[in-house]
């Protein structure tokens, strides 16, 4: 399947994909036609200038997106996308030759100065958040001055080669919310702008910061980087399991265990099993905001057999204890407690 589309507003890639299928837009959204998939695409153009499609879905057969270059537009094209399945080994050796291939967990920002062209592979579940801005949305936020650095640093490195890094815990929280709750909010407009803005925020403030401080992690080529996602992967594979040694890891990216240890610091911002820690407990919030576990439960879905130890690890990241944190969100689990049949109150937990 090809489809085309101007970089104007993200309903552009809403109708081209509606027009690929034969199939109809209801409202601001998209049901994937049975014949070429699952999975639904919904569209939202806030008052602020940001457009913003957010999808889920699995399709059967190969789709390749070209988006057009506009000479007098300048439109940011900011991509979040994250792969729900995991890939076999040759999907992971493919994964490393295809830079411009959506299967993998990577942000990517892009300029509507420039024409390009990604691949969504089929048989795999992803989800993704599509968000179009320019620089006058961004003073809408923004001092000028952040804005006039934002903008120069890209245009004067990044336009041709664009931007890529990897999705890392805070995003991935923030991609949760937004497919779980985008359809069921009573704030539904609200909800997903404030969460459209935060994504932005953190891109923008992780952009400007890495490029003052360090700049060794905007050298990487994407190749280097599809290398070390392979091996983020493999680390959050299964957080009830032990995760894979540093060894294990570098053998995977063909590297010595330094060279990883110092690659994917420079990469992710963190030491590998800080930046395993982080997500796991990220997990662990997740399973806890669903509310369809109990504490002890979740503590040891995320690998605790000594749920005191979760507990500890838990208020050492969120500054709270799990049922803290659940109460002070108004989380409660449907579920009883097996001792008692009544629901848990958490303990020391």
């Amino acid at each position: 399947m090809y489809i085309e589309y101007n970089p104007y507003n993200t309903r552009n890639l809403l109708q081209a994909f509606a027009n690929s299928c034969a199939a109809r837009i209801k409202g601001s959204s998209f049901s994937i036609p049975q014949q070429f998939g699952e999975g639904q695409m919904q569209t939202f153009n806030f008052n602020s200038g940001i457009s913003a499609l957010i999808s889920e879905m699995k399709l059967k057969e190969e789709v390749i997106i070209t988006r057009h270059q506009h000479s007098n537009l300048q439109n940011f094209i900011l991509v979040f996308h994250e792969q729900l399945e995991k890939s076999d080994k040759k999907d992971t050796q493919k994964l490393a030759a295809e830079s411009t291939s959506f299967s993998r967990n990577l942000v990517r920002l892009s300029s509507s100065l420039i024409s390009t062209e990604s691949i969504i592979e089929p048989v795999k579940k992803m989800r993704s958040v599509i968000i179009i801005f320019n620089k006058a949305t961004l003073l809408n936020f923004l001092d000028y001055e952040l804005v006039e650095k934002f903008t120069n640093i890209y245009f004067s490195f990044y336009l041709k080669k664009n931007y890529v890094v990897p999705l890392d815990a805070e995003y991935r929280v923030i991609l949760q919310e937004l497919h779980r709750d985008v359809d069921n909010h009573p704030l539904i407009n609200i909800f997903t702008e404030n969460r459209i803005l935060l994504l932005l925020e953190k891109f923008i403030y992780n952009f400007l910061i890495r490029d003052k401080h360090t700049g060794k992690r905007l050298q990487f080529k994407e190749e280097e980087i599809a290398q070390l996602v392979k091996a983020e992967t493999l680390l959050l594979e299964d957080f009830g399991k032990a995760p894979p040694t540093i060894n294990q890891l570098s053998r995977l990216c063909a590297m010595s265990p330094t060279k990883f240890k110092n690659d994917f610091k420079a990469l992710y911002g963190l030491p590998v099993y800080e930046y395993y820690q982080q997500h796991r407990m990220a997990y662990a919030r997740s399973l806890i905001q669903e509310g369809e576990y109990a504490i002890k439960e979740v503590g040891i879905m995320v690998g605790y057999s000594n749920l005191g130890h979760f507990a500890a690890a838990f208020k050492k990241e969120y500054a709270m204890l799990p049922s803290e944190w659940m109460y002070a969100n108004r989380v409660q689990p449907d579920i009883p407690s097996k001792e008692n049949n009544e629901p848990p109150t958490g303990g020391d937990l």
